[in-house]
């Protein structure tokens, strides 16, 4: 399960840095508000559970990679949502965000440690669940 794990983790980094783009990364906190940013939520996270698919097939549990798709891809897709959802009204931020320097204006229910916390637990869910635990 550990081994899964880390290369999960990786495989995560890799979907977040190199695969994500500019225009993934700027327009995806307007799911459901503008066309463009429905699109480009939907595809961060496609990408996502594609590259968890890919490394659980990698790893010997090609029969679990649908399962690896879906719940690393949809969690990410939740995640990322309500991280930086430009929709949320002021009363419900329960934090700053995803405010950076770059973006003062920037909206969101939690900032990006929490983000990746709430990321390696699913990623840790995943590999719990296909390889059966520890």
């Amino acid at each position: 399960m550990i081994q899964l794990l880390i290369f999960l983790w990786a495989g995560h980094w890799l979907a977040d840095v190199p695969l994500q783009d500019s225009t993934i990364s700027k327009n995806k906190g307007y799911a459901f508000l503008k066309s463009i940013g429905t699109h480009t939520l939907f595809a961060h996270a496609m990408i996502h559970g594609l590259t968890a698919a890919v490394i659980v097939s990698w790893q010997g549990y090609s029969e679990h990679a649908l399962l690896a798709f879906l719940m690393v891809g949809g969690l990410h897709l939740i995640t990322d949502f309500g991280k930086g959802w430009q929709g949320w009204p002021d009363r419900f931020r329960i934090t700053q965000g995803a405010k950076w320097p770059g973006n003062p204006t920037n909206r969101g229910l939690w900032g990006i440690n929490v983000d990746q916390g709430i990321h390696f637990l699913a990623l840790f869910a995943t590999a719990y669940v296909i390889t059966g635990g520890f």
